[in-house]
């Protein structure tokens, strides 16, 4: 039986290695976003409703984010909840 093991994730390159960081998708679905962000898909929801995060909508109830989106979205100071 062969088993197919995945190598371990490397966070980040070190200052010898000439190789480009591999950050994964550049489009992620609403669960991807919330992972990155560190918050729940319905936060991710609510944010795009309220129009402080962009988002594709290529077909009905599909919804993509790009992640340049999100950076932008926590560059612009974000929070969870507590005073605005």
């Amino acid at each position: 039986m062969i088993l197919h093991v995945k190598p371990p994730f490397v966070a980040a390159n070190s200052v010898d290695d000439p190789r480009p960081l591999d950050i994964g998708p550049v489009i992620l679905t609403k669960r991807e976003a919330a992972n990155y962000v560190r918050c729940t898909p319905r936060y991710i929801e609510r944010q795009i409703r309220a129009g402080r995060l962009k988002a594709l909508k290529p077909t009905g109830k599909l919804v993509r984010i790009r992640r340049a989106d999100l950076d932008a979205f926590l560059e612009s100071g974000a929070t969870i909840g507590g005073d605005k």
